[in-house]
């Protein structure tokens, strides 16, 4: 919830974030309320874990899917929010913290498929580089929840893969897009690293229907395992040449 509010309170990136507030029960409900759907996470979740979508049925029941802590699935449809527990489905050994609740965001193909973007930044003589990014798309294993990630089941493919193929952009639209994409990445990279200073962070987007991204989540320990399954790795040596020099530059400080 802290990073959510340093991105919402600062003008650069504040509309380009979900709402997102701590669970609660009324919370859950108004959010219900005002969106098709809705995700819960859990604040030390990871590779989509601790990760619920919640929405209506047309029946009036609420149907929950996603993954616990301990990553076992959880597709289940209830008469009543107020009888359901995240904790009780959710225990993860040593992983004590609060559930947050965000603004479901349509991020889909033009099939209809759900979509992350991932944005790797990493910072070298204090300055912000954007020196990868890819794409996942659910698949059917996934495809219900919208939860994508590549522990989950999701396919990895290249952001420009994407942009063409999947969502019809053209040159231009694509060109636009990425570079709003670097700049919000840079802002947010500069705003959390004041609070939670890292070398390098993981940033996960989606894309609402106007094509602008939407930043989820921001990982401040991200993995570069994807970067070796598109057809492009020049991106992932660049993303360690730069490991490389931010050691060198390291040694010179001291």
């Amino acid at each position: 919830m802290y990073q959510y509010n340093l991105l919402y309170e600062n003008h650069l990136t504040s509309n380009f974030v979900p709402e997102t507030k701590i669970y609660s029960v009324e919370n859950l409900i108004d959010f219900l309320e005002r969106y098709e759907c809705v995700y819960i996470k859990h604040e030390r979740g990871g590779q989509g874990k601790g990760l619920f979508k919640a929405y209506k049925e047309d029946n009036e029941n609420y149907r929950i899917n996603g993954f616990t802590l301990n990553g076992k699935l959880l597709n289940m449809s209830i008469p009543s929010i107020e009888d359901f527990s995240f904790k009780k489905y959710s225990t993860g050994e040593g992983l004590n913290g609060d559930f947050v609740i965000q603004e479901g965001i349509n991020s889909i193909t033009l099939k209809g498929d759900p979509l992350v973007i991932r944005t790797h930044i990493q910072k070298l003589k204090e300055t912000w580089i954007v020196s990868g990014m890819f794409a996942n798309i659910s698949t059917d294993e996934t495809f219900e929840s919208g939860i994508v990630n590549l522990n989950r089941g999701a396919h990895v493919l290249e952001v420009s893969e994407l942009l063409s193929e999947q969502l019809g952009m053209n040159e231009r639209e694509k060109e636009a897009f990425i570079c709003t994409l670097k700049k919000v990445s840079v802002a947010a990279a500069e705003l959390i690293y004041q609070e939670f200073p890292s070398l390098e962070y993981g940033i996960d987007f989606g894309i609402k229907s106007n094509e602008v991204p939407i930043i989820f989540e921001v990982n401040t320990f991200p993995g570069i395992r994807n970067f070796t399954l598109i057809r492009d790795k020049g991106m992932l040596k660049n993303i360690y040449r730069i490991r490389k020099l931010q050691k060198e530059e390291e040694k010179h400080k001291r």
